[in-house]
């Protein structure tokens, strides 16, 4: 199975890597890949696999750029086998040791298929208890940073602990609650949390197995037995319901080898959990109520939680001595308590009419030691060891078991020909020379010959390929001040009488971080009386002819809304029409009377220059005839005279 140089960056630095074509001419002796949003090519020193494409016609093999040629037969790739543990992390305290082992027993050809499993493994050292007083370790490495380059103000830095990035190191100092990434990893050993017992690894947070391995497969059953099956022991539960009282009242008795211990209040009450062991270490005992927290009693950690009324109890046991679950009643109702435990079970008698079986003891080649060059040609051997075969299991046993026997020869092979290559090392880069805005941080940039037993040793610059990477960039902080940004008001949501109005407010830092105790109002109450008097319409009169076309007035008044007073503080662009025109059935040719119903609006519907038959008009208005449309049409200033006479009689 073969991977293309991007599949191959993809497994080292992730879905977003691919290969770094600047370096394609030393693309065999060293695979650089470069990840989306960083600006520099990156590489773990380690050549592509063999068969993968450098050129046109040809591919990378033994870390050259040769022809295509076929390969051998593919051969899967396997473990060798694991290193001696390292050095533990820490001097004081719970630290991690590492080992390691290489997938190159044989090592996978290009078809062949890869070691499975990690690897590197972490396991948990315990050392001394560090020296009271003693700042934790994740403030030392704080601590640590307290040089020149830091020191504008003498600083003294001490650590915040993200929960996102558990494993990374933030810093702050006393007065400034923003803190800043001083480093990407913490070291080995570093407590997730202060209140955490996971442990960091590699700047990655992992939990403890129970067989100290980080991260292992294993796990520890009720019982308390790492990879047990549960059936070790019986799990005891039980629920206490004392109704009323005063004083100390015992619940239980649990007994010496407990494990998994729960007790847990029904509901709240004004009661308390105590709990006393026999060396009279006690929680809440002798009307002394504690603080919650971690507590050492009967030989393991009892851990006591109050949250308000109620209260819980646990530890992981097993515990040394009997356990006295106590209830302190105030005279007040007692909801009931529930407790929960494991205990073994006893081991069943054994059978003395078994036949004893006698175990088998044999030299044995298990697995492959190191190999003893990392570059240059090397060999590697067989581990001998003296195995026990009992009852179908092996078990690695004391090389004594196997004295009697002849020790054969350990196998021998070679690993590792490749050459000693020189190469280009960078260290992380520093953190920006400012916390906000552009600034410029440095890296060390080396020229390095790796030795066959690993060591690397400063070479000179001019025998290293390529170009030197640079030792300085741009940068720019991202830890910026608090910015809102507030946008306009909105009109008042009222346009007569109280109402709200409303603006955004959004955060500009870069980090999305603003303070809310300074982030201004979206929302305030407002006045507005500029619409209170409104336009009010009457209804439409009757059309001012009996036929044809004539014209309808209704009346038009500026009231206020609330208080329907009259006024003068309508908008004038705003007033409905006072007037319209109407059109009724035609006038009947044979009787064509079109009767005036408003003077008013009839010399609206016809605009009226002079009259038609000045001889006549006179006659029409003494006859009264000024009232049929028609001959108010020809005769329109004597019958508008008439008209305005009979309004100036009424009034």
């Amino acid at each position: 199975m073969t991977y293309t140089a991007d599949e191959q960056c993809q497994i080292l630095f992730g879905p977003k890597a691919s290969y770094c074509q600047k370096m394609q001419y030393v693309i065999c002796s060293g695979l650089w890949c470069k990840v989306e949003g960083e600006k520099e090519c990156k590489t773990k020193l380690d050549p592509p696999m063999d068969g993968t494409e450098c050129d046109t016609g040809k591919w990378c093999k033994a870390g050259e750029c040769v022809r295509k040629a076929l390969l051998p037969a593919h051969t899967d790739g396997e473990w060798s086998s694991w290193s001696a543990w390292g050095a533990c992390s820490r001097t004081c305290n719970t630290g991690v040791s590492v080992r390691q082992r290489s997938c190159d027993n044989p090592r996978p050809s290009t078809e062949g298929r890869d070691c499975p499993g990690v690897r590197v493994q972490y396991q948990v050292c315990q050392n001394t208890l560090c020296p009271a007083g003693v700042p934790s370790f994740r403030d030392l490495q704080c601590q640590s940073f307290n040089r020149p380059l830091y020191q504008k103000h003498s600083f003294q830095w001490y650590s915040v602990t993200d929960n996102e990035k558990p494993c990374t190191l933030f810093c702050s100092t006393l007065g400034n609650d923003q803190p800043i990434l001083l480093a990407d990893k913490v070291l080995d050993g570093t407590l997730c949390g202060p209140q955490e017992s996971d442990i960091c690894a590699n700047g990655t947070c992992q939990k403890i197995s129970c067989d100290g391995i980080l991260g292992s497969s294993a796990r520890e059953d009720n019982c308390g037995l790492c990879n047990g099956n549960g059936k070790s022991c019986k799990v005891i539960k039980g629920d206490f319901n004392h109704t009323r009282g005063a004083g100390y009242v015992e619940a239980v008795v649990i007994p010496a080898g407990a494990r998994r211990i729960r007790v847990v209040e029904e509901k709240p009450a004004h009661s308390y959990l105590a709990l006393r062991d026999a060396s009279k270490h006690s929680i809440n005992s002798d009307w002394k109520i504690e603080h919650p927290g971690s507590f050492n009693i009967a030989g393991t950690t009892v851990h006591y939680v109050r949250r308000g009324l109620w209260e819980k109890i646990s530890a992981k046991g097993p515990t040394t001595s009997p356990l006295h679950l106590l209830v302190l009643l105030f005279n007040d109702q007692n909801y009931g308590i529930h407790y929960e435990y494991t205990i073994p079970v006893d081991p069943p008698p054994e059978n003395r009419s078994a036949k004893t079986v006698e175990p088998l003891f044999m030299w044995t080649h298990s697995g492959w030691e190191d190999c003893h060059a990392v570059c240059g040609g090397g060999e590697r051997k067989t581990k001998v060891t003296c195995t026990k075969i009992m009852n179908k299991t092996t078990s690695v046993v004391d090389n004594k078991k196997c004295r009697y026997l002849t020790k054969p020869e350990p196998q021998v092979r070679k690993c590792n020909d490749q050459p000693c290559q020189t190469r280009w090392m960078m260290t992380e880069w520093t953190p920006c020379s400012r916390t906000c805005g552009k600034g410029s941080q440095a890296r060390q940039v080396s020229c390095t010959q790796q030795l066959r037993n690993g060591t690397l040793i400063r070479a000179k610059e001019r025998d290293c390929v390529g170009h030197k990477p640079a030792a300085a960039q741009r940068c720019e902080g991202q830890d910026c001040m608090t910015v809102w940004e507030a946008g306009v008001w909105s009109e008042c949501s009222v346009k007569c009488g109280k109402g709200a109005r409303h603006r955004t407010v959004k955060c500009t830092n870069p980090r999305k971080k603003c303070d809310l105790s300074t982030r201004p109002r979206e929302v305030e109450d407002c006045e507005d009386y500029s619409k209170c008097y409104v336009w009010r319409t009457g209804d439409w009169s009757k059309c001012s002819v009996t036929c044809g076309k004539g014209m309808q007035s209704r009346v038009i008044q500026c009231m206020h809304k609330i208080t329907g007073r009259h006024g003068n503080e309508c908008f004038s662009s705003e007033k409905p029409a006072a007037y319209r025109p109407c059109h009724l059935q035609p006038c009947n040719e044979k009787n064509n009377v079109n009767t005036i119903t408003s003077p008013r609006l009839a010399a609206l519907t016809f605009k009226c220059l002079r009259d038609q038959w000045p001889v006549y008009c006179k006659v029409i208005r003494e006859k009264n005839l000024c009232q049929d449309m028609r001959w108010y049409q020809r005769c329109c200033e004597t019958c508008r005279d008439f008209y305005a006479q009979k309004m100036q009689q009424r009034s």
